[in-house]
């Protein structure tokens, strides 16, 4: 037993509590022999403030709508005349609303329900909302609520003033007040006891309250409904609300027969009169216990908590700038909460350090396997290409030479490919313009000894694909380029020309491969055609989920790959050679 209290002594909670009971506690005799006496006093008047407050917490409300319903009879009167100008309103309205800054919509709405002239929204219908049902059913002046307006999209509080000719209802005039210019803080009077305070009109719809409406009606008083508040006129009562909570009740009217407010405080036995000396005497002493609590909270936060937080706030950020473990420093009065997390903290760091290292060594790992791969698939493909020379040599026939000429082109073209994307891949993502500007540097070098003949024009935009879209990319590029230069011609005027550019637009990437046309630079190409390279190519892209359309001229020979740029996907990958297959 006395191990576990010792334990549980050098514990944050029990710290705090026991410097706050031993503080508290004389203070805490003193205030409550000194205010007992007014606890009764204090009761009797909780019912008299609080009409009090809720009449001087409605007294703004009760302007705001009293000049909303003046508002709206003065743009009635002139109703007549905006129909004989032709409804010419919208500038008078919308000059009102800006000069009285408090109002969001002022209108006349005519008798078929249309907006007819208003501050904004003029030729809306509004014949479907229940103000408008209400008007022209009882044509009386009415407030009601509204949590999305029509024209301003917002919660509001609509006064209507109906208008009539020769005795017929015509319309009513509406002046939209926003929610948000309701419910002005009360200042110091309603400070100990904030009133919480709920508009509603004579038809028992609540209009707007300070604390919100959601959940409004488990503020309201329970055993009684809006409609019995209004047959007492103004009175006060103490009960309990619908959630349970008991509070004192006052309902007085804004606009007697319109408007009514109902204000409520939490009951406290608190004592709030007119007298100094008790206003004095109540304060004192709680005044003086927040004072000597927050005294004592500050010097137990600062000693127990906040100097070894930012201990070990300052190794967490050693840690992460230098992954540097530095041992705690422990004061007598470290709470044993805050040690063990120091604790768990320190065996985390060492946890992460130990899973970087054994990442770092995996990915070193797969590095040299994917290297050593690299490295035996070239060779590989070098060593096809040395066999199909070989075999090429020992061919008999031209058409046996060309064919195999043309095996071994485009194993050296895939070769190329595997090589520069491996030269050019960081980590899983390719440069496709450095990469395509290689693969076809290359080919013009290795067709074109002497490349002075042909003008090469190379135009790349800077794109980031993955290998998934590279291998394709790269070898339908090979593909196409060897075929331009093969079926390359000479314009009447000028030398030969190729053109490959690869633009970045918001739907993917468009890759172009353009050559001259004209007198054959080499006739036997067309012959040896067989049609395999634009299946190679169409089979490319259609593994980038693209589209190739081609198009000539007298001038030129152009084809066009459309391809989105995809993000990355494991069932995707797989080997360029299938397109062969």
């Amino acid at each position: 037993m006395i191990t576990r209290l010792k334990s549980d002594a050098q514990t944050l909670t029990f710290r705090m509590a026991a410097l706050l009971a031993v503080t508290l506690l004389p203070i805490g005799m003193v205030s409550v022999l000194q205010t007992y006496k007014l606890l009764d006093e204090a009761d009797r008047k909780s019912e008299a403030n609080i009409l009090l407050l809720t009449a001087e917490a409605a007294a703004g409300e009760e302007a705001y709508i009293r000049t909303a319903f003046g508002a709206a009879q003065a743009i009635a009167a002139m109703v007549p005349r905006f129909r004989r100008t032709g409804w010419d309103c919208d500038e008078t309205l919308s000059a009102f609303l800006q000069s009285s800054q408090g109002f969001s919509f002022a209108g006349y709405i005519n008798a078929e329900g249309t907006v007819a002239c208003a501050s904004g929204g003029e030729g809306m219908n509004v014949a479907y909302l229940d103000l408008f049902q209400d008007m022209r059913t009882d044509p009386e002046q009415r407030v009601a609520v509204m949590l999305d307006a029509p024209v301003s999209k917002t919660s509001v509080i609509v006064v209507a003033v109906p208008v009539m000719q020769d005795g017929v209802f015509d319309g009513y005039v509406g002046v939209s007040l926003p929610h948000r210019r309701l419910f002005r803080p009360l200042g110091k009077l309603a400070e100990d006891r904030p009133v919480d305070l709920i508009t509603f009109n004579a038809d028992a719809e609540i209009l707007s309250a300070d604390g919100g409406l959601e959940n409004i009606h488990e503020r309201l008083p329970a055993g009684t409904s809006i409609p019995e508040l209004l047959q007492g006129g103004e009175a006060a009562f103490t009960g309990e609300t619908r959630g349970g909570l008991k509070r004192v009740f006052a309902v007085v009217p804004i606009l007697r027969g319109t408007v009514y407010a109902l204000g409520s405080w939490e009951y406290k036995r608190h004592s709030l009169t007119g007298d100094d000396t008790s206003i004095l005497q109540s304060l004192f002493f709680p005044v003086a216990m927040w004072i000597a609590c927050v005294g004592v909270a500050f010097f137990a936060v600062q000693r127990m908590v906040i100097r070894p937080t930012r201990n070990l706030r300052a190794r967490m950020l050693q840690f992460m700038r230098s992954r540097k473990i530095s041992p705690p420093k422990y004061e007598v009065a470290t709470p044993r909460e805050l040690r063990e997390m120091d604790e768990t903290w320190q065996m985390m760091a060492e946890s992460v350090l130990r899973d970087e290292a054994e990442l770092h060594n995996a990915i070193h790992e797969k590095g040299v396997l994917l290297k050593e791969v690299h490295h035996r698939v070239k060779n590989n493909l070098q060593l096809i290409a040395s066999i199909l020379n070989m075999k090429m040599r020992k061919a008999r026939t031209p058409v046996i030479k060309a064919a195999l000429n043309d095996i071994q082109q485009r194993v050296m073209s895939i070769a190329r490919v595997h090589q520069k994307l491996y030269e050019t891949s960081t980590e899983e993502r390719v440069r496709a313009d450095e990469l395509l500007g290689s693969i076809v540097g290359q080919i013009v070098e290795s067709v074109l000894p002497s490349n002075d003949a042909v003008k090469v024009t190379q135009r790349y935009d800077p794109i980031v694909v993955y290998p998934d879209q590279a291998v394709p990319l790269t070898l339908a590029v090979s593909e196409l380029v060897t075929n331009a230069l093969k079926y390359l011609g000479k314009p009447a005027n000028g030398k030969p020309w190729l053109e490959v550019t690869l633009d970045s637009t918001s739907e993917g990437g468009v890759l172009t491969i353009s050559n001259s046309l004209g007198q054959e630079i080499a006739p036997e190409a067309s012959e040896n055609s067989g049609g395999l390279g634009v299946q190679l190519v169409r089979a490319f892209v259609q593994q980038m989920e693209g589209h190739v359309t081609d198009a000539s001229d007298d001038a030129a020979h152009r084809v066009v790959i459309h391809f989105p740029i995809s993000e990355f996907d494991d069932s995707l990958i797989g080997t360029a050679f299938d397109a062969q297959e």
